[in-house]
């Protein structure tokens, strides 16, 4: 006899979608939400742990990096590293580096603007393998000391700013202070090695770099033929030794490593992998969890066709046949949540990249690829096939164990299927993890959304934000620590020449200058002082922005308390600074503010042999200013902020904030450019509109607003569904009772209210386990996921489970009661 899936059960399934359009919404789209979740996840991890690298053996291009045993960190390699490398190794062939540089392209009208460029030796070509479109790469002779500058371009850079110039090779172009010639352009699609569209010769001193000395580099390279990783591991564990024992002071506790070429690049190679094996576990659990649920309405709805099942049975039907149509039934239903499922996670991807493109376009590597890739597909496969063998088989078990024979004598007027102990587990079961899990899904969205939520207070289309900086890392052959501080002194004296010159545009109505704009930069580990308490202090991490005298009322804020930033306030040995009003009611609970210390930075570790650093010393509050942000979802939350006088001479970058007159923002970023090129051309000047740079922001917000309102509406909808369904479904199986005791006389109050007890009984324990399980899981978590409003959610989401229970079971007794007794006496 068959017992096989065949086509027919495969229409009876896409059959019963239609005839049970209750089930096939909630559970359908439940499993397709949480199938999306896991798919979207899985494709974006599979696409940051197994890249393919678009180029000729991409497999065998690798990284070379140092790893810091002492803190047990990832050291980007040194020029002299580098140098070095190239020198020893014999299994990493064209061994190259690269660093990224930002200079000012001035086009022959005096406009600036600032592009990055890959400073890369000439053999990263050849890791490459990639010709010119036109011309020729950087060749050994262009990172000569002497040699004439040079530049190769991108396709998309030759297209774009050049109209696709076929003589562009020859012509040159002005970088910075330097007129560069252009010997090649790359084919289209070439970005190698992260997302370039500009390369410039890596050059080194005939001496070489000190050991240590020099900006840091990617160091990168091709396996030597035949050989493979550990060869490779080997031969840089031999080299590091030699290193360590030439250079103790610089290289003791360096440690090179051969790593995956995308990983360092991306920032990946200190993540374990088993971390996100975990996490892409735990997020295909919530498919798990959906499916039970599913499994719970269709395991009701299985009951009610325990006639079909038993008529079946007594024709010569087997247990697994009459299974395997009841899967072939949940197989339909999963296949259509999967394929909606593929299409959600395929938005969700491509929107995912969109996002890491827009805000952060260095992190756009070219070889990433979010697209539904085979993996991806095949592991929806797995969760379609898990999906229906919970959702299909094991309500299926249970249907057509030893009771079907009793149903089969009862047809036509047994009570059918007997609920006893398994049925009630089920319910508490059910109603413990919604109101465990709800709560918790929803304490957790909020203290995620609610810290990325805060707004500006004050009109951002009418600012711009411009990052102003001259390049930190010194030439090679050049003493680091001297480059620096003339470079900040020299740095100090044009960023106030480009501040007086902007004032004097009338478009301009004022001009601020801080490290970082409001709630976006300068995370800072702080100790703040608590007298009277057992630790003495507590450690936090906030903002901590460097600001001249203008800053803070450029935006709107106001001293509350104390007084301001002045001049005597702009210098190196000043211990004081100016908190907002968010600082003192997250860290100071609105108690005493002035007079109060903090200290800028935490204790730190030394290294083995060395002495104990001195702790950094106390600032003062002497000021409270008013928020230039608040939080839309819970005012609580709004970003602590700290606020130093900043103090010239000190930095190599700035923000400068600029509030305009009028609206022609296009004329008013390239007028900031002209200013700035004309102060100096090798001042770089990154202009931005705040309304996109805090869009940027909120796009990542809505993004993961979404996904979390997914799974609270999936969590909740089907936990709300499935209780519903056990408790009516279990007051209709006791109609005919409830029909007869009423036809006997019986007192319908009495008889609602043993109804009600009963539930009220399943519904009450099962709120009872659901809340011992959300304060344990709370206390494993440091109480981190109720506090404040979000205990609040525990009682609510009792409530509505109990009001949800009760409610079912009002239709069917109330049903039952109207039974005509002598249909009651008939079916019995």
């Amino acid at each position: 006899m068959r017992t096989g899936i065949s086509w027919i059960d495969l229409k009876l399934g896409a059959r019963m979608l239609f005839k049970n359009p209750g089930i096939t919404l909630v559970g359908g789209l439940a499993m397709a939400v949480a199938i999306a979740i896991g798919a979207g996840m899985f494709g974006f991890f599979f696409s940051l742990l197994n890249p393919r690298l678009p180029l000729d053996e991409g497999h065998r291009i690798v990284a070379v990096e140092n790893r810091d045993v002492w803190s047990d960190n990832p050291r980007r390699p040194s020029l002299h590293d580098f140098a070095a490398w190239r020198q020893e190794l014999r299994t990493v062939r064209e061994v190259s580096a690269y660093r990224n540089v930002t200079r000012n392209l001035i086009a022959p009208n005096g406009n600036a603007e600032p592009v990055r460029l890959a400073e890369m030796s000439a053999s990263g070509f050849r890791v490459a393998r990639v010709a010119p479109a036109l011309g020729r790469p950087l060749v050994e002779e262009d990172e000569q000391p002497g040699a004439p500058p040079v530049v190769v371009m991108g396709h998309d850079v030759w297209r774009t700013r050049f109209n696709g110039d076929p003589r562009i090779v020859g012509q040159t172009v002005r970088l910075g202070n330097a007129v560069h010639t252009v010997v090649g352009v790359m084919p289209e699609g070439f970005a190698f090695p992260m997302n370039h569209g500009w390369w410039i010769p890596l050059r080194l001193s005939p001496a070489g770099p000190a050991p240590g000395e020099g900006p840091e580099v990617f160091v990168f390279g091709r396996l030597a033929p035949g050989a493979g990783w550990e060869q490779a591991q080997a031969e840089m564990d031999a080299v590091g030794r030699r290193a360590a024992a030439a250079n103790p002071q610089t290289h003791a506790d360096l440690r090179p490593q051969v790593l995956n070429y995308t990983y360092p690049a991306m920032g990946l190679q200190d993540l374990p992998l088993w971390e996100f094996t975990l996490i892409q576990a735990l997020i295909s659990v919530l498919l798990v969890v959906v499916a039970v649920n599913v499994a719970v309405l269709i395991y009701a709805r299985t009951a009610t066709r325990r006639g079909e099942i038993a008529i079946r049975t007594a024709l010569g039907a087997s247990r697994r046949r009459i299974v395997a149509q009841l899967f072939a039934e949940a197989l339909v239903l999963a296949s259509a949540s999967a394929i909606a499922g593929l299409l959600l996670a395929s938005a969700g991807l491509r929107m995912a990249h969109g996002i890491v493109k827009m805000s952060n376009p260095e992190a756009a590597a070219f070889w990433l690829d979010f697209s539904l890739r085979p993996a991806t597909v095949l592991y929806v496969m797995g969760l379609t096939v898990l999906a229906a063998v919970i959702a299909g088989v094991l309500p299926a078990l249970g249907a057509t164990g030893r009771r079907v024979q009793d149903s089969l004598r009862q047809l036509g007027g047994g009570t059918g299927l007997r609920l006893g102990r398994t049925w009630t587990a089920l319910i508490v079961a059910q109603v413990a993890f919604a109101v465990g899990a709800i709560p918790i899904v929803l304490g957790v969205a909020a203290n995620e959304m609610g810290e990325v939520l805060n707004r500006p207070l004050f009109p951002r289309d009418e600012f711009l934000s411009a990052g102003l900086e001259m390049d930190p890392d010194p030439p090679a052959g050049t003493d680091a620590e001297v480059y620096r501080r003339e470079l900040a002194a020299g740095f100090a004296a044009r960023q106030q020449e480009v501040v007086r010159r902007l004032r004097a545009e009338p478009w301009v109505a004022d001009v601020a200058v801080g490290t970082s704009l409001p709630a976006l930069g300068g995370w800072t580990g702080i100790q703040v002082e608590r007298p009277g308490t057992e630790e003495g202090i507590s450690e936090h991490i906030v903002t901590v922005n460097h600001v001249d005298g203008d800053y803070l009322a450029a935006f709107g804020s106001t001293t509350l308390a104390g007084r301001g930033l002045g001049a005597a306030d702009a210098d190196t040995t000043a211990r004081t600074l100016v908190v907002n009003q968010a600082f003192v009611r997250r860290y100071l609970q609105n108690g005493t503010v002035l007079g109060h210390r903090v200290r800028l930075g935490w204790a730190r570790k030394p290294r083995p042999g060395q002495p104990e650093a001195p702790p950094e010393p106390w600032h003062e509050i002497v000021g409270v200013v008013a928020d230039v942000h608040a939080n839309v979802i819970a005012p609580e939350l709004a970003q602590p902020g700290i606020f130093r006088a900043l103090v010239p001479g000190q930095l190599s970058r700035a923000e400068v904030v600029v509030r305009m007159r009028g609206d022609d923002v296009p004329a008013y970023l390239a007028r900031m450019r002209a200013v700035t090129a004309a102060v100096d051309p090798t001042l770089r000047l990154e202009a931005r509109v705040l309304r996109d740079v805090y869009g940027q922001e909120e796009s990542a917000v809505h993004m993961m607003a979404v996904v979390l309102g997914a799974v609270i509406l999936s969590v909740v909808g089907l936990s709300a569904a499935g209780i519903y369904a056990m408790m009516s479904f279990t007051v209709t199986q006791r109609r005919r009772e409830i029909g007869l005791r009423a036809a006997l006389g019986a007192d319908p109050r009495r008889l609602l209210s043993g109804i009600f007890a009963r539930a009220l009984r399943q519904l009450a324990l099962g709120v009872a386990v659901g809340v011992a399980a959300a304060v344990a899981l709370n206390l494993v978590m440091n109480e981190s996921v109720f506090q404040g409003r979000s205990l609040l959610l525990v009682p609510a989401v009792c409530l509505l489970m109990m009001v949800i229970g009760m409610l079912a079971a009002i239709g069917p007794a109330r049903r039952s009661l109207r039974i005509h007794p002598m249909e009651a006496l008939r079916d019995q």
